[in-house]
C-alpha cells in the first residue's frame, strides 16, 4: 500500500510536469468511457433491468404465433384456456394497454392504462401501498367498476391525496371506485410503458365503449405474463405450451390451428419488438466499443511518445538500483491514472448523454418511457473500463520503455532513442485508420438509408395536411351520436376557407395503430388456423384517398352514399390483389370481387376500388396487404380528422380546433401535428441511428487524425537532424513536403485497406437497420473511404509544411 501511494504521488507530480499530455489522453478517454457507458445504460435498460414484481426471474412472456401475421396476442378465451388448463404455471394474467378519458371538475383529461385480468397482481405478486388490488375472482364478477391507480398518478394528478383510496373518479363518464395505490417503482408488465390506471377486464364495456369481442376466440388482443412454477425453465414451459396449443388448435380448428407459443423475456410485448431494440442497442455497443478502442490506441501512442522522452530517465533509474518491475507498475500506476480520471469525466459525459438522447423522445399520445438511468451496474461497467484500458493499454508502452540498453540510451538523446521505437505507434494509428473507417462506414450506410426512406413514396402526400384525433366514445357517445358528429365535422371544416378537403378516419398510415384480419377470397379454397391468409384493416370516410393524395388504380373510393344501410363495400390495396388473388390477370379484374372477413359463409363484402401500395405501419416495411372499410359500415369511436390545406397548414390547425369546439368543447384533442411532422416520427428510429452512429463516426475520425498528425510530428521531430542535412545537399522544400507525407499516406492508405475487409465483414449486422441500400454498398465504401484518406492527408500536411521550414544551420548543429 506504501508502494501504491508513492506510486499515486509520482503519477500525480508527473502528469502535471506535462500538462498537455493529462489534458489530451484524459478528454481522449472520458469521450470513449462517456460513450460506452451512455450505451451500456440502454443495454441495462433492455437486457439486464428487470420488472419490479416479486421475484421477477420467475416471470415470463407468453406470445402466440401464427403462420404470417408476426404481431399475434392471445384471445380472451384462448387466455383463459391456457390459464386453466397449463401444468408449468403458477399463474398466467393478461392485459393490454387502453386509453380512457377521466373527468375532474369539468375537464377531461385523457390518460392511459392498462385493462387486465383479474389475477394480474396477484400472478405478478405486487401488493398496494394504500388499499389493495383486485382480487383473482374480479373477472368473474358482472360489474365491477374499481380502478387502481400509479402512484405517480397519484401524486400528479391527485396531489397525494390521502384519501383518494375509496372515493369515486370518473372514467369515460362512469364513476370507477379507486381501490388502491401501486407501488412507486411498479408501472406495469412492460419496461417502456408506463401505465397510469389498471381496471379489470370485466368492465370492458365500460371501459373501451362498444367492445363486445372479450368471448370472441378470433380476436387477439390481449398480451399475456406468467410466473414459472418452480423448478420450471423457460424451454421447458415453451414445450409443454406448445403441446397444449396443439390440444386446443383440434378443438377449434377455425380460429388455433396453426398456432405455436413462444416463453422470452417479460417487459417488452412482443419478442419481435424486443429482438429489434436489442440488435439495434447491441450494434450501437459495437460502435462505441470501436470507438473506444481507437481512444484507447491513441492512449497508448501518447504512452509510447512519452515513453521514448522519458527513455534516458528510465535507463538511469535502472542504473542506481531500480528494477523492472518497480518501473512498470509505475508506468501502469501513471496510465491507469489518467484512464481512471477519463472514467470520471466520462461518467458524467454519459449522463449528459442520456439527458440528450431522452430529450429527443418522439412526440407521441403514447406513455413510453425510456428509464435509463445510471445505476450500480452502470457505474461498475464505468468503472471496469475504466481500470481494463489503462492497463492494457498501458502495459505495452511501459514493457516497451522498460526494455532498453542502458549504457546507449543513457548516451542517446530522448529523441533519437524515440525513433527505434515508432514500429509500435506505426501499428496503432493503423490499427486506429481500420476502426474509424469501420464506424464511418457503418454510419454512412444509415445516413444513406435515411436518405433513401426520406426520398421514397410513403403512398400519401404529407404537404399541406395536419391531422388531429379524438376518441368521441370516452365522452359516452352512441353510434348514431358519433356517426353525426362526424359528418357535422367534416361539413364545418370543408366549409372554412383555406380548406381543401378533410376526412375522418380511425386509422393513419404509419401510426402505431395496427388492426388486422383474416381474408376469405370468394371461390377460394379456404383455409384454416394460421393458415388463413391476413390484411391490415382500416375504416375511413368519403374522401379519403383524396385527401391524402393517393393515387386510386381502379374503380372508386368512398362517398357518402356508402352507409350501414347500403351494400356492403371496401378498398384494397395492389399488393392485396397480387397476393390474395394470384389467378387475376389485372388489378383491374378485382373490381366487383367478394371477400370476407369470416369464413366462406360470410356475410361478403365487395370490391370497388383499388389504389397504390404504400407504408402503413413501418416505414421500411416490405409490401403489405391492406384493406379500407367505409367508416360508417365499420363504426369506430377512436377517429382522426385528416385535413388538406391550400397553404401553410399549421396556421389553419387553431381554426380547425375552434370547430372542434364549437361541436364538444370538452372534447379532448390529441395527436395534433402536420403529417410532415407525423412522417418524421416515422423516420425517428432510422433517423436516430444514423445520427449515433454518425456521430459517434465523426469522434473516430477526429481521434485518428490526431493519431495521424502526433506520428508525423513526431516523426519530425525524430528527423529533424536528417532533414537539415538532406536540405543543406540542395533538397526542394516538395522533396521534403513528400517525404514526410508519404510515411503518413502509407499507414493511411494500410489502416483503409485493413478497414474495408472489416466493414465488409462487419456491416452485415446492420443488414435489418437499412433500406435500399447494400451492406456492401460501394458508393458509401468509396466515399468514406477517400474522405478519410483526405482527412489523414491534411494531418499530415501541418507537421510536413513545418519540416520545410527547418533552418539547415541549426538542424546541423542540432545537439
Amino acid at each position: 500500500m506504501h508502494s501504491l501511494i508513492q506510486d499515486l504521488r509520482y503519477a500525480f507530480r508527473s502528469l502535471i510536469k506535462r500538462p498537455g499530455f493529462a489534458v489530451i489522453g484524459v478528454l481522449s478517454l472520458a469521450l470513449g468511457i462517456g460513450a460506452n457507458t451512455a450505451i451500456f445504460s440502454l443495454v441495462n435498460t433492455v437486457l439486464l433491468r428487470s420488472l419490479a414484481v416479486a421475484n421477477p426471474e420467475q416471470v415470463v412472456a407468453i406470445n402466440v404465433r401464427g403462420k404470417g401475421d408476426s404481431f399475434s396476442a392471445f384471445s380472451y378465451p384462448n387466455y383463459k384456456d391456457f390459464r386453466d388448463r397449463n401444468d408449468v404455471l403458477s399463474g398466467l394474467a393478461a392485459y393490454r394497454f387502453i386509453p380512457l378519458s377521466m373527468s375532474r371538475s369539468g375537464n377531461n383529461e385523457r390518460v392511459w392504462g392498462y385493462l387486465v385480468s383479474g389475477n394480474y397482481f396477484n400472478v405478478l405478486g405486487v401488493n398496494a401501498i394504500k388499499g389493495r388490488t383486485f382480487q383473482p375472482d374480479e373477472e368473474s364478477r358482472s360489474a365491477n367498476p374499481e380502478v387502481v391507480i400509479s402512484y405517480e398518478c397519484w401524486q400528479r394528478r391527485f396531489g397525494g391525496d390521502s384519501n383518494i383510496v375509496g372515493s369515486d373518479v370518473l372514467l369515460n363518464n362512469h364513476p370507477f371506485k379507486v381501490i388502491g395505490i401501486a407501488p412507486p417503482a411498479f408501472k406495469g408488465t412492460e419496461l417502456i410503458y408506463t401505465a397510469e390506471m389498471w381496471v379489470p377486464a370485466s368492465m370492458i364495456e365500460w371501459a373501451e365503449p362498444g367492445a363486445t369481442w372479450l368471448d370472441n376466440r378470433d380476436s387477439g388482443n390481449f398480451f399475456v405474463a406468467g410466473r414459472l412454477k418452480p423448478g420450471i425453465g423457460a424451454a421447458q414451459a415453451e414445450a409443454s405450451l406448445n403441446l397444449f396449443a396443439k390440444q386446443l388448435a383440434a378443438e377449434y380448428p377455425a380460429t388455433n390451428e396453426g398456432q405455436t407459443i413462444k416463453v422470452g423475456p417479460a417487459g417488452f410485448i412482443l419478442p419481435d419488438i424486443r429482438g429489434a431494440v436489442v440488435s439495434f442497442t447491441w450494434i450501437l455497443m459495437v460502435a462505441v466499443g470501436l470507438v473506444l478502442l481507437v481512444t484507447c490506441a491513441n492512449l497508448a501512442g501518447l504512452l509510447l511518445a512519452r515513453a521514448a522522452e522519458r527513455r534516458r530517465e528510465i535507463a538511469i533509474r535502472l542504473a542506481i538500483g531500480a528494477n523492472r518491475f518497480q518501473l512498470i507498475r509505475q508506468l501502469l500506476t501513471e496510465s491507469v491514472l489518467v484512464s481512471f480520471i477519463g472514467g470520471v469525466l466520462g461518467l458524467m459525459l454519459a449522463v449528459w448523454m442520456i439527458n440528450l438522447l431522452l430529450a429527443f423522445k418522439p412526440p407521441l399520445d403514447f406513455p413510453l418511457e425510456a428509464n435509463v438511468t445510471v445505476d450500480w451496474r452502470v457505474l461498475l461497467f464505468s468503472l471496469l473500463v475504466s481500470i481494463v484500458t489503462g492497463v492494457v493499454f498501458g502495459l505495452a508502452p511501459a514493457l516497451q520503455a522498460t526494455r532498453t540498453d542502458m549504457v546507449t540510451a543513457i548516451k542517446e538523446s530522448a529523441t533519437q532513442g524515440g525513433a527505434r521505437r515508432s514500429r509500435l505507434r506505426s501499428v496503432l494509428v493503423v490499427l486506429q485508420i481500420s476502426l474509424s473507417l469501420v464506424v464511418l462506414i457503418g454510419g454512412g450506410l444509415l445516413v444513406r438509408t435515411l436518405w433513401q426512406l426520406q426520398s421514397m413514396n410513403p403512398g400519401f402526400n404529407p404537404k399541406n395536411a395536419f391531422m388531429l384525433s379524438f376518441d368521441v366514445g370516452l365522452q359516452g357517445y352512441d353510434r348514431a351520436r358519433g356517426e353525426e358528429f362526424y359528418r357535422q365535422l367534416v361539413e364545418r371544416v370543408d366549409a372554412l376557407p383555406g380548406i381543401k378537403s378533410s376526412v375522418v378516419a380511425s386509422y393513419v398510415p404509419l401510426s402505431l395503430n395496427y388492426s388486422s384480419n383474416t381474408i376469405y377470397v370468394e371461390g377460394q379454397p379456404s383455409e384454416r388456423g394460421a393458415n388463413v391468409p391476413t390484411a391490415m384493416v382500416g375504416a375511413v370516410g368519403p374522401g379519403y384517398f383524396e385527401t391524402l393524395n393517393t393515387p386510386l388504380l381502379e374503380g372508386r373510393e368512398f362517398t357518402s352514399l356508402d352507409t350501414d344501410k347500403s351494400p356492403k363495400v371496401l378498398v384494397v390495396n395492389e399488393t392485396f390483389v397480387r397476393r390474395l388473388m394470384p389467378f387475376l390477370q389485372t388489378t383491374r379484374e378485382a373490381i366487383g370481387r367478394r371477400i370476407s372477413f369470416n369464413g366462406t359463409e360470410g356475410p361478403f363484402l365487395q370490391i370497388v376500388g383499388v389504389v397504390q401500395t404504400g407504408k402503413y405501419f413501418n416505414i421500411a416495411e416490405d409490401p403489405r396487404s391492406f384493406v379500407w372499410r367505409p367508416l360508417f359500415q365499420r363504426y369506430e369511436n377512436s377517429a382522426t380528422l385528416i385535413v388538406r390545406t391550400n397553404g401553410d397548414p399549421q396556421s389553419m390547425i387553431s381554426v380547425v380546433r375552434n370547430e372542434v369546439r364549437s361541436l364538444d368543447a370538452n372534447l379532448p384533442l390529441y395527436e395534433v401535428k402536420t403529417l410532415t411532422e407525423h412522417l418524421r416520427f416515422a423516420l425517428f428510429p432510422p433517423r436516430v441511428a444514423a445520427s449515433v452512429l454518425g456521430v459517434f463516426g465523426l469522434v473516430a475520425l477526429m481521434l485518428a487524425a490526431m493519431g495521424i498528425y502526433g506520428i508525423t510530428s513526431y516523426a519530425v521531430a525524430q528527423r529533424t537532424h536528417e532533414i537539415g542535412i538532406r536540405m543543406a545537399l540542395g533538397a526542394q522544400l516538395r522533396d521534403v513536403l513528400r517525404l514526410v507525407i508519404s510515411h503518413g499516406v502509407k499507414l493511411t492508405l494500410l489502416g483503409v485497406a485493413i478497414g474495408l475487409i472489416g466493414a465488409y465483414v462487419v456491416t452485415r449486422a446492420i443488414t435489418s437497420l437499412l433500406y435500399g441500400v447494400s451492406a456492401t454498398d460501394p458508393l458509401t465504401f468509396g466515399l468514406v473511404s477517400a474522405a478519410l484518406v483526405i482527412v489523414a492527408v491534411l494531418a499530415c500536411y501541418i507537421p510536413a509544411r513545418r519540416a520545410t521550414k527547418v533552418d539547415p544551420l541549426v538542424a546541423l548543429r542540432y545537439e
